[in-house]
């Protein structure tokens, strides 16, 4: 509007300036030939008349601008909506499971506009759950020259990695969607999942830490064993002992790694030794630790080992029932019934495995009608130990490195009913 009202204004005041200095009439030769005067009032007039047919065509001119610029807006947010469109009817077909129809949206979207990145990416997704890899690769790489960086997209060209077995591919994608998003357990877990796959051991274990300290403190133990237990997988299938030392170090309470090592240093007793009597003090309640460490002291004939060793548990843990249960069973194996007696009466549970040692104990000790008591009140019940998962309370009467309920590896110990763990 400024500019309109200046462009009539200015002209006017300008040539009335002229008109009222010059009152004379005003001569214009336009050829040699052609000469015209005029008064300067006419002039005035003219010039007047221009300025304002000049704004008008100014204003006329703004006003069309305008017009088209809002027209044209108008044109790509329908665009732009259209396109949203498609896509959420295409990503509503994702989610429900119908590839065929997601694809052909998709399609229809992409022959609109072949940049739009979240329909490429989700191009790839389709392709990628249909089994065509390498094409879902490709949707990926076109998305990737429209915006390098996206998280989603460095992701999704992760599993594509994943997908083809291109393990340092994967890698790359993950460090770098590492450096644009924020670190979370979850990425740490991918990125040791594929450090172990590239043999980078070291850099698994350093990550392994910071999840550990990242999640809170009632999940730390489960996460620990989740990722302690990848860690094993892969040492148990390369027969790696180096792997499974260093898994042991790093997580001595983990049982699996630590049952695992001693078969595999079954040569190096000693070390076996140390490893599980480690072990037994972080993880005082795994039966299957107690029963490896007997079996390498009692062949090499060095019983009082186990028992110092036991005696030293039962203090540290006076409230777990099973040392003093593996003490008493230690000793009627030895022919040290008196001993037996002693540290089994002290044990305040009611447990059908504990009663049968107390029966079988009596009986050694010539009090066969008690024993017959205790073997009388434990008919038709399971005399056996049991091993019970703290994750999901499967109960099995076999240690296994996983639960065979949850599939939860490193969680079988022994229930002993009636006692507290004291740990």
């Amino acid at each position: 509007m400024i500019r309109v009202l200046l462009a009539a204004i200015i002209p006017t005041a300008v040539f009335l300036y002229v008109a009222i200095l010059n009152p004379q009439n005003v001569t214009f030769k336009l050829t040699k030939t052609h000469v015209y005067s005029l008064p300067m009032s006419v002039v005035v007039v003219v010039l007047v008349i221009i300025g304002f047919v000049a704004a008008l065509v100014i204003m006329a001119g703004g006003e069309l601008k305008g017009v088209l610029k809002k027209a044209r807006e108008k044109r790509r947010r329908k665009e732009e909506e259209r396109k949203r469109a498609f896509f959420r009817t295409a990503l509503g077909w994702w989610n429900a499971g119908d590839l065929v129809k997601a694809r052909a949206v998709l399609k229809k979207l992409l022959s609109i506009d072949s940049k739009h990145l979240e329909g490429l990416i989700l191009m790839g997704m389709v392709a990628r759950e249909e089994g065509k890899k390498e094409e879902a690769l490709s949707w990926h790489r076109k998305a990737r020259r429209v915006l390098e960086d996206d998280p989603w997209l460095l992701y999704q060209l992760y599993l594509d990695f994943v997908a083809t077995g291109e393990w340092e591919e994967a890698l790359d994608a993950l460090e770098l969607l590492l450096k644009r998003g924020k670190p979370s357990v979850g990425l740490y877990k991918e990125l040791m999942k594929v450090s172990l796959k590239l043999d980078k051991v070291d850099k698994a274990l350093a990550l392994q830490g910071k999840v550990a300290k990242m999640v809170p403190e009632s999940e730390k133990k489960e996460e620990t064993r989740r990722l302690a237990w990848m860690l094993y997988e892969k040492a148990r299938e390369d027969k790696d002992r180096g792997l499974m030392w260093k898994l042991i170090k790093s997580n001595p309470a983990f049982v699996p790694a630590a049952v695992a090592l001693v078969g595999m240093d079954g040569e190096r007793k000693d070390r076996a030794i140390d490893v599980l009597k480690k072990a037994c003090e972080t993880n005082p309640r795994a039966l299957i630790l107690f029963d490896k460490l007997e079996d390498f002291l009692l062949d090499q004939e060095r019983p009082g080992e186990v028992i110092s060793f036991y005696r030293k548990l039962m203090a540290r843990f006076p409230k777990n029932p099973v040392i003093p249960f593996v003490l008493a069973r230690l000793y009627f194996s030895l022919g040290m019934y008196q001993d037996a007696q002693k540290t089994v009466s002290a044990l305040e549970v009611e447990d059908p495995s504990v009663d049968f040692l107390r029966g079988l104990i009596l009986w050694r000790l010539g009090e066969g009608e008690k024993a017959f008591q205790l073997f009388s009140g434990a008919l038709g019940k399971d005399m056996g130990i049991r091993y019970s998962c703290e994750k999901c309370g499967c109960t099995v009467v076999e240690w296994s490195d996983r639960c065979p309920g949850c599939g939860e590896g490193g969680t079988l110990v022994v229930e002993l009913k009636g006692g507290g763990d004291g740990v």
